[in-house]
This record gives structure tokens, sequence and C-alpha cells, in this order.
């Protein structure tokens, strides 16, 4: 017997983006997913300002997601957070600050 699929999970994401059940975010990156034809996040593991926004110019057109850990950054600043939202917004994707808050030891 096969297992069986919630019904959602067969429809496309452009189709699951329009639902009006889901929260504004979820709908906006089901949204992006159906429209980049990906789904990929990328972790930026990086230490300076100019690396993460090199980064992100460069792989921007390809991600849905990039997520950053402002902890990290040596030099972080608003230079930093305008760069990064001013290339989020050219390149169509969102920015997910993933911060460590003591639950790693």
């Amino acid at each position: 017997m096969a297992p069986r699929q919630h019904p959602t999970s067969s429809k496309p994401f452009s189709v699951r983006a329009e639902s009006e059940s889901l929260p504004a975010l979820t709908s906006y990156l089901l949204s992006l997913i159906s429209i980049k034809q990906s789904n990929l996040c990328v972790s930026a593991d990086v230490h300076s300002t100019s690396t993460l926004l090199k980064l992100a110019e460069e792989i921007g057109d390809s991600i849905c997601v990039l997520k950053t850990h402002a902890d990290i950054i040596d030099d972080f600043s608003d230079r930093t957070i305008k760069g990064l939202q001013e290339i989020a917004k050219r390149k169509n994707f969102l920015i997910f600050e993933d911060r460590k808050l003591g639950d790693i030891g």
C-alpha cells in the first residue's frame, strides 16, 4: 500500500501560495519558490560586511532565502543591514537572521 500524501503536498507552490489560510510570509515564500523554480536557502557564514554583500550579490538571483549570522560579522553595522536589504529587494530573496541565543553550548 502506497503512503498517503497530504492534499496540499501535491499542489504546485504557486497554488499553495494563494491559500487564504496561510500567513503572509509563508505565502510570499511559496511564491518566491514558484517564481525562481528553486527552494534554495544559503547559510552565509562569513565574518565581514563586504564578504556578505558580495555573496548576496553573486547568488541572490538563485536563492529564495539568505540565512545570516550577525553575531559573527566583525564589522556589523547599519551599512550591513541597508546593503543587504537593498540587494534582497533587487534580487528578490528573503533574509533570515539566525541569532544564537544560548541554544548551544
